[in-house]
């Protein structure tokens, strides 16, 4: 099958277009999906580049060719022998948090809790735009937050970066709950975050965020400590300090501890430092999240997609042999929405 591999770590230059890759064989609880599509996300290029390794490296069975990739749409061909939810010939979509195997490749073997039926109103390539930056921001608001839907009605939430493939699906999930959001961008997408939901973006080239958001209830920050450390202290500061506030970092410290100090002293070492940077912000309350696959979740977001309540938010459409491009593209860090990979249109 068609695949792109990396057999290293590094940049975009370490991915490698092959036409000769098995394909991979399904467990009794698994699914093999023959990929239309699928797209690129941040954390793909930050595990290209070695983030994680101490971890990943320990549950996949080989270091070397790696796949990365994390959304699919497409059909599946053929079903295991314990799965229950699908069956052959349906058109699914999900995402994988697996590490043996991604989804920059013709077929991807699936668990059943990773994907769910794909909406009958959008087209492959739409559908690879979605899944996980949907999952990412459900599992930080509903799973690592623990908030309901209803908590955030009227309530004031910061995005942080709001124009990029989390952000464009955050704020229209959020303005669907009924949040009141501000957010930051460029200024040429201004009017496209408002058209998305947003009531208040500032352009980061010009303002101060900080100066101007004032006492609001929660920060979903998608810069986190990649946007350095001022950054951070800059987002927890437009919170009121109280036990309601929450501040949600999709970027932090946690496993680039691990993979500096090693599995046996970065595991502890993060949990403390963890502790650490919560109980310097008491009484807000500090969640560093982690993607997690959630069937049930996937399934009420394809339901709003159909409602067209989400819309699927793409920037550039490439062929997989090109996805070197496509790696180049998002590493600018100026991506509107996703950019998506063309696996096969037949």
């Amino acid at each position: 099958m068609k695949a792109v591999v990396i057999t290293k770590y590094g940049d975009s230059s370490v991915l490698e277009y092959r036409e000769n890759i098995d394909i991979p064989k399904t467990k009794p609880n698994q699914v093999l999906i023959k990929n239309k599509a699928t797209s690129i996300n941040p954390i793909d290029l930050m595990k290209r580049e070695g983030y994680g390794k101490e971890v990943f490296e320990k549950i996949r069975k080989n270091k070397f060719p790696w796949i990365l990739g994390c959304d699919v749409s497409g059909i599946i061909v053929e079903v295991g022998s314990k799965v229950t939810r699908f069956k052959k010939g349906q058109e699914v979509w999900g995402c994988t948090s697996g590490v043996n195997q991604g989804t920059y490749a013709e077929y991807t073997a699936l668990y059943q809790n990773e994907i769910s039926l794909k909406p009958k109103n959008i087209n492959f390539l739409e559908a690879s735009a979605i899944p996980y930056v949907a999952l990412s921001t459900w599992s930080a608001l509903i799973r690592w937050a623990g908030l309901k839907p209803s908590d955030l009605f009227n309530k004031r939430v910061f995005v942080q970066a709001g124009a990029g493939g989390v952000g464009s699906f955050a704020i229209q999930l959020l303005s669907h709950w009924g949040s009141k959001i501000a957010t930051t961008c460029s200024k040429k997408n201004n009017e496209f975050l408002n058209n998305l939901g947003a009531e208040f973006v500032i352009n980061y080239n010009e303002d101060d965020f900080s100066k101007v958001l004032l006492n609001y209830d929660l920060v979903l920050d998608l810069l986190g400590d990649l946007g350095g450390e001022e950054s951070v202290i800059k987002s927890i500061g437009v919170l009121s300090k109280k036990t309601s506030s929450h501040y949600i970092s999709l970027n932090h410290s946690f496993l680039r501890t691990i993979d500096e100090k090693g599995l046996f002293l970065g595991f502890p070492s993060a949990l403390i430092e963890r502790q650490k940077f919560r109980q310097l912000h008491k009484p807000i309350n500090v969640h560093w999240s982690l993607y997690r696959p959630n069937p049930s979740a996937l399934e009420l977001i394809a339901k709003l997609v159909e409602q067209e309540v989400i819309k699927p938010v793409i920037d550039t459409t490439f062929k997989l042999e090109d996805i070197e491009k496509a790696h180049q593209k998002v590493s600018t860090g100026h991506t509107v929405g996703k950019a998506v990979i063309e696996i096969t249109n037949d």
